[in-house]
């Protein structure tokens, strides 16, 4: 008799009308208060993860904690893991304008990015607390090459050489829909990372991260998505530890149909970290698409995008003023077609930042 009537108070709790109108709101609320908590932290290690991967999400300002509905999401938020449908492969590269500073001129950095999606209802894998769910491994290069610095030897005599900062981080998530429904979506991605400048003895370190995502889809396109960032740790060869700050998103997006195939996608995020003021991301998207007619080649949807890159909220540590005197400005297009049983996207986009005008273009491929 008590395991019926526990049943039963399990049924109607994790009924979807109670999901929607119960369980959510107090999720969502559960998380605005680890929002507003203090995070406290000595240093930002790893900063090279803040760049982000994706070329659609950057031409958008990297407003894209609710959207994550690519092989990016196991960056921006891994519960959009679980969107994927089909074994997705992406490649991205970054290439960097003429640097405004004159001291680096002659650096050279590389950023790349690779990531799968392995969708394990494919293989007939179904997880405990629903259907939808999907794996993810990605992996990102940092490189900073011929970086000059100056030291004096044990004689005393100066000496000026050069160092490359190498760094990289391996990603593997997993996102899965919330007792079948297609609604409420969940995910974690854990990170290891390497960093190393050459050269310079101790000066190489290794650490982990954590994120953990949702993302909540309501009526007509409306999405709600948040992430928590654990923040980086890194223990440095010469025994000292750099701690990263705990970082909140919480990001919407609204899809708007228009006629004759056309449509809009806004989205925003704020983001809440504890060492910077709260700033936010706003991203646009102008879409055409069309349904694959069965060709061995298919035109399915040519995309245009503008977005905002960090803007400041607050004046905490008064920094707003300078935060906002360099707002990074992108834009982006990207086009998908299909060819034989092939989906592919190819996205490129521009972002004007300090140090110079970053090009980056991506490749998505779903088989």
């Amino acid at each position: 008799m008590m395991k019926e009537n526990t049943a039963a108070i399990l049924r109607w709790l994790f009924s979807e009308n109670n999901m929607r109108h119960l369980i959510i709101p107090g999720l969502i609320s559960l998380l605005m208060v680890l929002w507003c908590c203090p995070a406290y932290a000595e240093a930002n290690p790893a900063a090279f993860l803040n760049t982000g991967v994706g070329v659609r999400a950057m031409g958008m300002g990297g407003a894209y904690t609710s959207i994550s509905d690519d092989p990016s999401a196991m960056y921006w938020n891994p519960a959009g893991v679980a969107k994927i449908q089909r074994l997705g492969i992406t490649v991205m590269g970054q290439s960097m304008g003429a640097a405004r500073w004159d001291t680096l001129s002659d650096v050279t950095p590389v950023y790349q990015f690779v990531g799968i999606i392995l969708p394990l209802q494919s293989l007939n894998f179904i997880n405990i607390l629903g259907d939808d769910n999907a794996v993810g491994i990605g992996y990102i290069s940092n490189a900073l090459g011929g970086v000059p610095y100056t030291f004096l030897d044990d004689s005393g005599v100066i000496v000026r050489e050069e160092f490359d900062d190498r760094e990289c981080a391996w990603f593997l998530s997993y996102g899965f829909s919330l007792l079948g429904m297609d609604s409420l979506l969940l995910g974690g991605t854990l990170k290891y990372i390497t960093q190393e400048f050459t050269r310079i003895e101790g000066a190489s370190a290794s650490g982990y991260d954590f994120d953990a995502g949702m993302i909540y889809s309501l009526d007509e396109g409306f999405n709600v998505g948040v992430l928590l960032q654990r923040g980086a740790e890194l223990q440095w060869a010469n025994g000292h530890t750099d701690a990263g700050p705990f970082t909140t998103k919480l990001g919407v997006s609204k899809k708007f149909v228009l006629p004759e195939s056309f449509s809009v996608l806004g989205s925003a995020d704020i983001v809440q970290r504890q060492t910077t003021p709260l700033f936010s991301h706003f991203g646009a998207e102008l879409g055409y698409e069309q349904e694959h007619g069965g060709e061995i080649f298919s035109m399915e949807g040519i995309f245009l995008r503008l977005g905002l890159d960090g803007v400041a909220l607050e004046d905490r540590y008064e920094y707003r003023d300078k935060i906002n005197n360099n707002v990074n400005f992108t834009a982006g297009i990207g086009v998908k077609f299909s060819y034989r049983k092939f989906g592919i996207q190819l996205d490129y986009a521009m972002g004007s930042y300090r140090l110079g005008d970053k090009n980056r273009f991506s490749l998505n491929i779903y088989l």
